[in-house]
């Protein structure tokens, strides 16, 4: 036992330093090759490069040392693609089937590594002894495994409700997480791990921004009943959705970062709109308060994330666990909101239902009674020889009956029978049966 707890103070030990074994030399001009590199003078990389956007590149250097471990260099940004490592001036390959971009090397000379971005100057870099690092990857593949399998379950779930309960919610709240879980998968870098295109996945992450946005509109919107209490707000929103896919639009075809901060912000604003709406309708109910906490955890990871790093800052380390942990505590509440929600809506509605019902017994009795009055008053109109021809039709006499009986002819009898059909506005035998003679 002892032992093994020596190992795991080492392994920790060497974690922990193995950080500090990592230089960087930031290149303003962007101009230096290989070859220019090896004489300037880096500095030790304290903690992960973060600048805002600039045509500056980064050079990291891990210095030759004794070991004869193989060990793996990795940027953990799925956006920092365009990187180049050397050894002894030559290329390394990049590790394939890798989520973030990675090399193997051994520390036998120094390997200088060529880093730049179009986006925000964002580099999680680490290294780490490659026992280290598949064990580490085996941890996360676990982690990711459990939230995404968790999630693709809560939306076959809101599928399933949708059917079932006919509400809008639950179909929006499936496509919001399934926008979600996309923006997750593409910042795990699991786009990279199988290999797709950089560019293919930099625009299906650049139109699920407007997808995101859509969903998250069309979901809280209609999850909050919002136009029973801001019926102007729908206007904005659908201002602020337009505005996005326009950005979408105009960074696919320039390329700019300052339209992919705007893009970015747009969507923010999105978010932050909903919130501080279920914010103000937080007593309103017990599902609004779960929707509350919910979406705050999206909005602090989007600010943080998505906002704040384009400007080179960042308030807390959104590390993947941290990032899996948050979302689940997200997808669960939210999904526990909707389904509240639905049940509150059917309580609600099972009530007004059994008002209705009970409305609709007491309108039929009153045109009963209404009905049942002017037949009365139909039944005074009659003729003398009327009111004994009906009263006769009553207790069940044929026409030929009631002729013997009040000693007139058939036709007469008929005549009788049709004014009193018109007087009582009735049209057969059945009806006159209906009315009680004795009012």
């Amino acid at each position: 036992m002892k032992n093994k707890l020596i190992l795991v103070f080492i392994f920790f030990t060497f974690t922990a330093l193995s950080q500090s074994e990592i230089y960087y030399y930031k290149d303003f001009e962007a101009n230096l090759e290989v070859l220019d590199i090896e004489d300037k003078t880096f500095n030790l990389l304290e903690y992960n490069i973060l600048e805002k956007q600039s045509d500056a590149i980064y050079w990291f250097k891990i210095p030759a040392s004794n070991s004869k471990e193989d060990y793996i260099f990795r940027i953990k940004n799925y956006r920092a693609n365009n990187s180049i490592a050397y050894q002894n001036r030559r290329p390394l390959e990049k590790i394939k089937n890798s989520r973030f971009t990675s090399y193997k090397i051994q520390r036998d000379y120094p390997v200088f590594i060529k880093v730049s971005s179009e986006y925000s100057a964002y580099y999680p870099v680490e290294l780490k002894l490659e026992e280290e690092y598949h064990f580490d990857e085996s941890v996360q593949i676990l982690i990711n495994s459990f939230y995404y399998g968790a999630a693709f379950l809560i939306i076959v779930f809101s599928i399933v409700y949708y059917f079932f309960f006919k509400d809008n919610s639950f179909i929006h709240h499936c496509f919001l997480l399934m926008s979600l879980v996309f923006a997750f998968l593409a910042s795990d870098g699991i786009f990279n791990f199988f290999n797709f295109n950089n560019t293919i996945i930099d625009n299906l992450i650049l139109f699920n921004y407007f997808f995101l946005g859509f969903f998250s509109f069309k979901f809280a919107h209609n999850f909050l009943l919002v136009d029973n209490y801001y019926p102007g707000l729908k206007k904005y929103s659908h201002i602020i959705i337009v505005n996005i896919f326009l950005f979408v639009v105009l960074f696919y075809f320039f390329r700019k970062s300052e339209l992919f901060v705007i893009l970015n912000i747009l969507t923010f604003l999105l978010f932050l709109t909903y919130w501080i709406v279920s914010v103000l309708l937080i007593n309103k109910s017990a599902h609004i308060k779960l929707f509350t906490i919910a979406f705050v955890i999206i909005l602090f990871n989007g600010i943080n994330f998505t906002v704040l790093k384009n400007f080179g800052i960042s308030f807390f380390d959104n590390a993947p666990f941290n990032m899996k942990i948050g979302g689940l505590v997200q997808v669960v509440t939210l999904s526990f909101a909707v389904v509240y929600r639905e049940k509150t809506l059917r309580k609600r509605n099972s009530y007004m239902k059994n008002e209705i019902i009970n409305f609709n017994k007491e309108i039929d009795l009153l045109t009963s009674n209404i009905d049942k009055e002017s037949k009365i008053k139909d039944i005074e109109n009659l003729s003398i020889r009327e009111r004994e021809v009906f009263d006769l039709i009553v207790i069940g006499k044929s026409n030929k009956e009631i002729a013997l009986e009040v000693n007139v002819s058939i036709n007469t009898v008929k005549f009788h029978v049709k004014n009193i059909y018109g007087k009582l506005n009735i049209k057969s035998r059945k009806e006159v049966l209906t009315i009680d003679k004795n009012q």
